[in-house]
């Protein structure tokens, strides 16, 4: 399996959310998504059509790492373990513009 790391993926426009990709036949096997520490607001992982303000379409609330908290974080795998996981389905969104999070992807 071969680990590819995104690094930090920022959201410019609060309220419009970053989509991973926008190859429609890229595919992964697992995600992993962590709060960045020193960041200040929340950030939402889902669709990309999701609504923060509703939560409509949101899989996962991540919260800020501020002073000694430890980082949130969310990973996703495939249930067959291959690369099943469509990546352009997937996108985040911040409550602070400017800030995001750190993302790393595997495939087989």
């Amino acid at each position: 399996m071969t680990l590819t790391s995104m690094g930090r993926v920022n959201v410019a426009s609060p309220g419009t959310p970053v989509a991973l990709s926008t190859d429609p036949t890229f595919r992964v096997s697992k995600l992993f998504f962590q709060s960045v520490p020193g960041l200040t607001g929340k950030c939402y992982i889902g669709a990309p059509a999701m609504s923060k303000s509703a939560l409509s379409q949101v899989a996962r609330v991540l919260v800020p790492a501020t002073g000694s908290a430890v980082a949130d974080q969310w990973k996703i795998s495939s249930e067959d373990g291959r690369d099943s996981l469509y990546l352009n389905q997937y996108a985040i969104d911040t409550d602070v513009a400017g800030e995001g999070l750190l993302i790393s992807y595997w495939q087989e």
